[in-house]
């Protein structure tokens, strides 16, 4: 082994430690928060906390893909958005609602700062299918495709449930969850479009430029 190859080695050993104590971090501070929520006896507040636990955990579980990955400077987008997606499966499971998720998605290597906002993203689209679409249905479906062609990513997440209510104003929306969308998009210098029939679907093009992995 050669120095070159050396110096390579002991930078991704140190990125992998780097991954690990921030994955480490980002759970204790989830942690907390869960321990705080059970003396909440408040229904919404709790409810806010769940969200903010997600919103952690969506960025702990990158880190994790990152410290278990041979790569280190490319992340597989699919990969991580089903990790994401299949996460809330599994928090939001005491809904008792039988809910799946449908898969149809392109590799996409791309960077850290790309994959942090799109899976915040994704987090609030899909947290808000499974709160809010299938309220009084036993059942739902959300299909998340993602596409990619030379300079941009098409990311479509779309539920058959019961729609955006008519008379809300998608783009003056006080929602929290949707002001965060809005605003990501904006950063990634991306467009999002909402459709209301037959479900809820959000369609967002970003643009970017592929990695390579290693």
């Amino acid at each position: 082994m050669n120095e070159e190859e050396k110096k390579k080695g002991d930078e991704k050993i140190l990125l992998k430690e780097i991954h690990h104590r921030v994955k480490n971090n980002l759970n204790i501070i989830i942690g907390l928060l869960e321990l705080q929520s059970q003396n909440i006896e408040d229904v919404a507040v709790k409810e806010m906390f769940r969200e903010s636990i997600n919103r952690i955990r969506s960025m702990a579980i990158i880190h994790e893909y990152l410290y278990r990955s041979e790569n280190q400077s490319a992340i597989d987008l699919s990969l991580y958005i089903e990790s994401l997606a299949d996460n809330l499966l599994a928090v939001y499971a005491d809904t008792k609602k039988e809910l799946m998720i449908n898969y149809k998605m392109d590799s996409v290597f791309t960077d850290f700062d790309l994959a942090i906002p799109v899976g915040l993203i994704v987090n609030e689209i899909i947290t808000n299918s499974i709160k809010h679409a299938f309220i009084e249905r036993p059942k739902g479906k959300i299909d998340i495709s993602l596409e990619k062609n030379k300079s941009k990513i098409k990311l479509t997440i779309k539920d058959d449930g019961i729609g955006v209510p008519v008379n809300l104003d998608i783009e003056n929306s006080k929602s929290l969850g949707l002001q965060l969308i809005k605003l990501l998009v904006s950063q990634l210098n991306g467009d999002y479009k909402i459709y209301r029939e037959d479900g809820t679907t959000v369609q967002i093009e970003i643009p970017f430029k592929e990695l390579k992995p290693d």
